[in-house]
Parts: C-alpha cells; structure tokens; sequence
C-alpha cells in the first residue's frame, strides 16, 4: 500500500487496541466518535496494517457504504474471507436466482459487497447457517482473524437484523480466541440500543470506548505534509486555532489544508473563513436551524453550552429564549424536545441525561452564530 504522506498514523493506538485483545479478557472493542472524526481512516491505515504484522486476518467492512443492505455486505466480506479470493460458490448460488445482484471487491484483506436477494423465514434460516459455518472455517484458519465493522449502528434495527447479530454474536463467543473484534460507530443512541439495551443480542458484549479525538500533533504533522509538498511554511498557532474553530474535525482541516495547497496560498485565516463557508453552504445550517421549533432551538443552545437542559438553571435560560413563562417549561416539555430531536439524529445522548450535537460542525456553527451572534 503506498504511503498517504497526510495521513496522520496513530499505530501506538492501534497496538494498544490489539494487546488489549491478545489480553484475552474482552473479546471485542466497539469504538465511538463522530462522523468524520478519523475512525475509518484509523482503521484501514493504521489497525489493518498492525493487525496484519500482528498476524492476523483482517476483515474490514462499512456498512455507512451499503446502507440499503448492510446484512448482505456483512456476510459477503465474511463469507470472502472463510473461503477465499475470487468467485465464491455462495456467491455463484446468489448470481444465479430471480432479481439478485451483487457487486465484489478486494483488497488487502478489506473487502466491500452489495447484495439483495429474496427475503424469507427459510432464506434468513439459510443465511445464519452460512454465517455458522464461515465463522467456524475462520476459527480453523493458521492464523486468528480480526473482523473490522465500521459504523456497527447501521444493524441497530433489531427487527430486521436482530437474528444476524445474533447469530453473530453466538458466533464470536464460540471462537472468541481465534476471532476478535472491533465494531465502530457515529451514533450514540445505536450503539446504546445495541450494546446497553438488556435484550439486545450485543447486551454488554463489547468493551465501549470513546476513540481519542485529535490534538495538536495531528496539525503539526499537517503543516510537515504540508512543507513537504509545497516548500512553504504555516503559522502553527494559526494553524492550532483554525482546527479549533473548526470543531477539531480532521476531515474539515484537511479540506482546508487541500484548498491552500491548490490555490498556492499560505493565508490560514482566508482559507479557514472559505471551508466555513463551504461546510455551511452544503450542510444548509441556516435551514437546519429554520426548521426546528422554537423550544428545540432553545434546548440546543444549552446543550452547545455544555449545560444540562433538565436543571432549574437551564430552564429559566429556556424560557427567557423562548420569551415564555418559567413556569411553562416543564421537564416534561424540555424531554419531548429532546426525544424529537434524538429521533431525528440532531442529538445524541452521552448518558447520564447529558447530550451532544451529532454534528460538530453545526454545533460550532450554533454557538458562533446563535449564541454569540458572530460570523461563522
């Protein structure tokens, strides 16, 4: 794999997360943090290749790539694996019925698939036999297996893939020392319903962790690449600052940092106040925020400030946004507004009645814009 000069490794990271599988006392990691805060990149950059050294076989498969399906790429990415390269005759059964399609591909050990095929009691019977059956040619494999699945979340509908993560799970506990995982996710609530909720299949399964965002040397090693392709230089404080303005997010500095790079500029400030821009502009903040109700945009705001909406404190602030009566926020109406707003993903709870913004970018934007009254 040829070396991405900006990419930022974090391999003592991902040596960590192996020893504390090798350990042997967890089975499974299930990682969080935001979208685009650099899980994925972690993954196939730094994890595959350290598990690989490491001895393993990694399978790497994101279901955030085949929403409309995510069982189907699953059990494709293991079912490459168990019986390996090429053409597989599960695969050959699948091509040949009525109205199937399914598209293939590999490489390194990370392999992605699209499927659908005829729903069913028998079918789904059939589909969890396979499963069985791959884990265990896995677990008889030379060398132990890591299965990798980004955005885990995408299975939390227990209806429709209940008896997949199920069967998943029976799966990992039988061969759990011959097989590991790491599950990855961007949604607070879907992973609580699949990992905190008692009768969910993965009740207490894996070890949750938060995935450590990026601090200062990740911009130090950008304003390097940086040099290094353009032989120009940036102010560092500068380049700390507008990472900060931009909610930490990896992905937003390096848009950043790829607009100076085509336009020859080494204006952090100008460049910082365009990608702003450019975030707002596709993500439509100001609609966003237009489209909630008056109560909802007074909770968010004291969730950006860090505050806890249900506290007396935070329901004055409520109210006096609202331009309301104290007495007419209730616990009850501030509970109805953030059920509404963790229904429709604007929110995610972090336990402990306390909330984020699923969105960072948008968080930020908030608290410039709404809270502080200021150009974003």
């Amino acid at each position: 794999m040829t070396r991405d000069p900006w990419h930022y490794p974090r391999t003592d990271l991902a040596d960590q997360y192996l020893k504390t599988l090798d350990i042997g006392l967890i089975k499974s990691l299930a990682l969080f943090a935001q979208r685009r805060m650099g899980k994925t990149e972690f993954l196939r950059k730094d994890l595959i290749p350290a598990a690989e050294q490491a001895g393993y076989i990694p399978i790497y498969v994101s279901l955030w790539e085949f929403r409309e399906d995510p069982e189907a790429v699953l059990l494709d990415a293991i079912q490459t694996a168990a019986e390996g390269e090429g053409m597989m005759p599960g695969i050959r059964r699948r091509l040949g019925r009525p109205g199937s399609k399914i598209g293939v591909g590999a490489h390194a050990g990370t392999v992605g698939a699209q499927a659908s095929w005829e729903q069913g009691a028998a079918e789904t019977s059939h589909r969890m036999l396979d499963l069985r059956q791959w884990m265990n040619a896995l677990a008889r494999k030379k060398n132990p297996t890591l299965l990798l699945v980004d955005e885990i979340q995408s299975l939390a509908d227990e209806k429709r893939y209940g008896a997949l993560v199920a069967a998943l799970r029976s799966a990992l506990d039988k061969h759990g020392d011959r097989i590991k995982a790491v599950f990855t996710g961007s949604s607070s609530e879907g992973l609580q319903r699949m990992f905190q909720k008692e009768k969910a299949p993965l009740f207490q399964f894996s070890h949750q962790i938060p995935f450590p965002q990026m601090g200062p040397e990740f911009v130090q090693h950008m304003l390097r690449a940086f040099t290094h392709a353009t032989q120009r230089q940036l102010n560092e404080a500068e380049a700390w600052q507008a990472f900060v303005d931009l909610a930490l997010v990896p992905e937003h500095f390096r848009l950043m940092m790829a607009n100076m790079v085509q336009l020859g500029s080494t204006d952090i400030p100008t460049a910082l106040r365009e990608v702003k821009t450019a975030i707002q502009e596709s993500a439509e903040y100001p609609n966003r925020w237009a489209e909630l109700t008056p109560i909802d945009q007074a909770v968010l705001c004291i969730i950006v400030e860090g505050q806890k909406p249900y506290a007396q404190e935070s329901r004055g602030r409520i109210a006096q946004r609202m331009e309301v009566a104290a007495k007419g926020v209730t616990s009850g109406v501030i509970q109805r507004s953030i059920t509404r707003m963790c229904a429709r993903g604007v929110i995610v709870t972090t336990g402990n009645r306390e909330y984020l913004v699923e969105d960072r970018a948008f968080a930020a934007w908030i608290e410039q814009v709404v809270v502080h009254h200021e150009a974003w």
